[in-house]
């Protein structure tokens, strides 16, 4: 842009609030466009900044627009985190023995996990919670059904597996860890995985009574003051919004 700053076109109750706390962790300038829904979508105004409309999406002060939550935060570490408060620790001069390189390797397999594994379960959850309750009322019972079959064969097991492995992945040696790569300060990672947590937690799809870690991880990222910023910021994160 212009003005040398960054600017984000955020959805309201989106996953757009993440990156809005990224930014807001970095304490940079940046300019926000919000975006309101219309009848529960997207608007049209998105289209007009990225043919596929949707929402987070920044446009870099060069004009580059950049899609997807992970590359965004990609993005602006890499750009804008001098003090690298949020990058993963750089590998030892020299060193390629066993483990060298493990850190970003396991950073984009968390987000993969989340994003590839994850996340279309949730989706098949959303779908039908949906479809239930914009059904005729006659069509309910069926689909409701249909619904809890699917539950019991295979997504609730399946969820509570890819949890406990996620919930295991925030156990450490000498305790358990704050951050998924257990760094001082969290990285691309927690800020793309306190999605999959939140998600989840405020459609009551999970019981994170079950997952500690988990539990106090979104508790971590939900008490820093950026956070805070972000949401007064934001206009708005109910992911119920639906209902």
């Amino acid at each position: 842009m212009a003005n040398g700053k960054p600017t984000l076109h955020h959805l309201e109750d989106s996953q757009s609030q993440l990156v809005l706390w990224l930014l807001e962790e970095l304490g940079i300038e940046y300019d926000l466009v919000i975006h309101k829904r219309v009848q529960n979508r997207s608007p049209a105004a998105l289209r007009e900044v990225h043919p596929l409309g949707k929402s987070p999406t920044l446009v870099t002060p060069s004009g580059r627009v950049i899609t997807e939550r992970s590359a965004i935060a990609l993005w602006l570490i890499n750009e804008y985190d001098e003090g690298a408060r949020f990058r993963l620790p750089l590998p030892t001069a020299g060193g390629k023995g066993e483990g060298e390189g493990e850190d970003a390797v396991r950073e984009d397999q968390l987000i993969s996990l989340g994003g590839a594994t994850i996340g279309p379960m949730l989706m098949i959850k959303l779908i039908f919670g949906l479809l239930i309750m914009q059904a005729p009322f006659l069509a309910r019972p069926l689909l409701k059904a249909i619904r809890h079959a699917l539950d019991r064969a295979f997504l609730d097991a399946e969820l509570a597996t890819l949890f406990a492995h996620l919930d295991a992945q925030l156990a450490g040696k000498g305790g358990d860890r704050e951050w998924f790569l257990g760094t001082p300060e969290p990285t691309r990672a927690d800020f793309y995985l306190l999605w999959i947590v939140d998600w989840p937690m405020q459609w009551g799809w999970v019981d994170f009574d079950k997952y500690p870690r988990l539990r106090a991880f979104h508790a971590r990222c939900t008490e820093r003051p950026a956070w805070k910023r972000a949401l007064e910021k934001g206009g708005g994160y109910n992911l119920k919004f639906w209902s």
